[in-house]
C-alpha cells in the first residue's frame, strides 16, 4: 500500500514563535493551503502552558531535554532547554519582551543583510507590537525594585523598556494580558477550532527529513506521513532543529554529511556554523527573609550597562531573578540555600561562536551542540563577563540592596581576581536561551551565509528559512521579539511572491 501523502502550498515546520506568525499571515494573506506542523502537544486548553506564572509548573513533557556539551573549564554538560509544544519558547520563557536596538538591525544590514536594517523593519516591528499584549512588570515587588534603585545609585537611568531601549534600569516588558502569555499561537491561533479554512495545525507531528528532488524541497516526510509542498517548505524548527533537519536531509557541509552516510544535496558549510548565544553567570546571595512574592516571574527587573569605556551601546544585560533554580547537570552550587536571589550579567553581544552539528544520522539523536563560549581570539567575552560580575557586587553593596542580603554564596567574597572569577564563570556559565545564528542571513555571495535576504536557502529551491538561525548577528536583548519580526517580514515576503 502507497503511503499516505497530504498536500499543501506551503509546509512550515516548527509550531514556535515564527512559525505561528507565518501560518496565520500566509493563511490571511493568500488563498493557498497552509499546514503548520509542531513536534509538541497543544497549549490550548493547558494553564502550564498559557499562564506566566505557572511556568515552574512545566515538566520534561514541555522541553526537547538538549544538553550541549562540556567545554574547556566548564563543570560539564549544559541542560539546553529547547521548548516542546505549540507556542514553542514564548511558551516557555519569562516573557522578556523588549524590541531589538535600532544599532543591531543596521549591524544586520551591514553583514549583508539587505533590506533589513532599522527603518526597513520598523514596520514589522509595529506589527509585532501591535498583534501582542505588551505589560510592563507590576511594580509592586520591594526587592525587585530595590535592584532597580541600586542601579540608579550607580548612575542608570530609570528607564521605560517599552518605549525606549538604552543603557538603564527598569522593569521588563512583557508579553501578557493578565496572567496570560502572549505568545504567537496564543494570540493568533486561539482558538485552534476557529482557524481559517486554509490553515492546518497538526501538534504532535513530528518532522523526520525534508524531500527534495531536482534540486528543489517538495516537502517533508513526517510521523504523519508525507506532506507534499506545492509551493515552499518554510522551517521555522529554531536554531538548533533548523540545521539538523537541513543536515539530516542532505544539506550543510559536505564532509560532515559524508561522513554519517548521507547523500549531499547541497555543500552549504555554513549550515549548523555560526552559534551565538547570551552567555551569563552569576552572583549569588542568601536573604535575610523571603522575597516578596511575585505576580507572574522571578525575573522582574532588568539593567542594560556599558561596562567597557566608550562602548557604542550597552554590552551587559542583567536578570535580577528572585529565587535560586539549579541550571547544572548533576551538581548542586547554591548548597540548599532556600530564600536566595542571584544577580546574572550576559555579555550582550558575544564574539564566541559555536557550533551545531550532526551527531548521528538517526533523526532520533540529538544534535551535537557546542557552545563555543569564550573562544573568541581577543578574549572579549572574557573581559565582559568579569565586568559584568563585578559591577553586580557593587550593586548589592549599595544600600538600596544591602539590607535584604544576608551573605554571598557564590562564588563568595574570596572569589575576586580576574583570574579566579574568570574560572568561575566558565565552570558555572549559563544560557540565557537565546541561540541564534546557525543558517545565517548574508549576500549572494558570502560562501558561509546559509540563507539570501529574502530568506531563501542558497542552492535549493522551494526552501526558506524563518527563525533565530538567521541572525547575521546578534541583538543586545532577549530574543523573542526579534524572531517574530523575522517571521513578520517572511510572511511579506513570501506573500509578495505569491502575488
Amino acid at each position: 500500500m502507497a503511503a499516505m501523502v497530504t498536500t499543501c502550498d506551503y509546509l512550515i515546520i516548527g509550531g514556535g514563535a515564527a512559525g505561528c506568525i507565518l501560518a496565520r499571515r500566509l493563511a490571511d494573506s493568500t488563498n493557498a493551503q497552509v499546514i503548520l506542523i509542531e513536534a509538541g502537544k497543544p497549549d490550548e486548553g493547558d494553564p502550564v502552558a498559557c499562564d506566566l506564572s505557572r511556568l515552574a509548573e512545566q515538566d520534561e513533557s514541555y522541553d526537547w531535554g538538549f544538553e550541549a556539551l562540556p567545554f574547556p573549564g566548564s563543570h560539564g554538560p549544559i541542560a539546553y532547554a529547547r521548548a516542546r509544544m505549540l507556542g514553542g519558547c514564548a511558551n516557555h520563557n519569562d516573557c522578556a519582551f523588549i524590541e531589538p536596538p535600532a544599532r543591531d538591525l543596521e549591524s544586520w544590514a551591514a553583514a549583508g543583510a539587505t533590506g533589513w536594517g532599522a527603518a526597513a523593519m520598523a514596520p514589522y516591528l509595529e506589527r509585532v507590537r501591535s498583534s501582542l499584549g505588551i505589560e510592563e512588570a507590576p511594580p509592586g515587588n520591594a526587592l525587585s525594585r530595590a535592584f532597580i534603585d541600586s542601579a540608579i545609585a550607580l548612575g542608570a537611568l530609570e528607564t521605560n523598556f517599552r518605549r525606549t531601549v538604552r543603557a538603564g534600569t527598569g522593569w521588563f516588558p512583557l508579553n501578557v494580558k493578565g496572567h496570560l502569555r502572549q505568545s504567537s499561537s496564543i494570540a493568533l491561533l486561539h482558538p485552534l477550532s476557529r482557524l481559517p479554512q486554509n490553515l492546518q495545525v497538526w501538534t504532535e507531528t513530528n518532522a523526520r527529513r525534508l524531500t527534495i528532488a531536482n534540486g528543489r524541497a517538495t516537502g517533508a516526510e513526517t510521523s504523519r506521513g508525507l506532506i507534499a509542498a506545492r509551493r515552499e517548505v518554510i522551517l521555522a524548527a529554531g536554531a538548533i532543529q533548523s540545521p539538523h533537519l537541513m543536515m539530516l536531509s542532505g544539506l550543510g557541509p559536505a564532509a560532515d554529511l559524508k561522513r554519517h552516510g548521507i547523500e549531499v544535496m547541497a555543500d552549504l558549510p555554513g549550515i549548523g556554523e555560526n552559534l551565538m548565544d547570551h552567555v551569563a553567570a552569576s552572583i549569588a546571595f542568601e536573604l535575610k527573609t523571603p522575597a516578596p512574592p511575585w505576580r507572574l516571574t522571578p525575573c522582574e527587573a532588568t539593567l542594560l550597562l556599558s561596562v567597557e569605556p566608550d562602548a557604542p551601546a550597552p554590552d551587559v544585560l542583567y536578570h535580577f531573578v528572585l529565587r535560586l533554580r539549579e541550571k547544572h547537570i548533576g551538581r548542586t552550587l547554591y548548597g540548599g540555600i532556600e530564600h536566595g536571589v542571584k544577580i546574572s550579567p550576559n555579555v550582550a553581544r558575544p564574539k564566541s561562536r559555536g557550533r551545531v552539528a550532526l551527531a548521528s544520522p538517526d533523526q532520533r539523536i540529538q544534535p551535537s551542540i557546542e557552545l563555543g563560549y569564550f573562544t573568541d581570539p581577543e578574549g572579549y567575552d572574557r573581559k565582559i563577563l568579569i565586568a559584568g560580575l563585578r559591577h553586580a557586587r557593587r550593586l548589592v553593596a549599595t544600600p538600596a540592596l544591602a539590607r535584604w542580603l544576608k551573605r554571598e554564596i557564590a562564588p563568595g567574597p574570596a572569589v575576586d581576581s580576574d583570574a579566579a572569577l574568570f574560572a568561575y564563570a566558565r565552570d558555572t556559565a549559563e544560557t540565557v536561551y537565546h541561540p541564534c545564528g546557525t543558517c545565517r542571513m548574508g549576500a549572494a555571495g558570502d560562501p558561509l551565509s546559509v540563507v539570501t535576504p529574502d530568506l531563501r536557502v542558497k542552492g535549493i529551491a522551494g526552501l526558506r528559512v524563518a527563525d533565530a538561525s538567521v541572525f547575521p548577528a546578534m541583538v543586545t536583548v532577549n530574543i523573542c521579539n526579534a524572531v517574530m519580526m523575522v517571521a513578520e517580514k517572511a510572511a511579506h515576503l513570501i506573500a509578495a511572491d505569491a502575488a
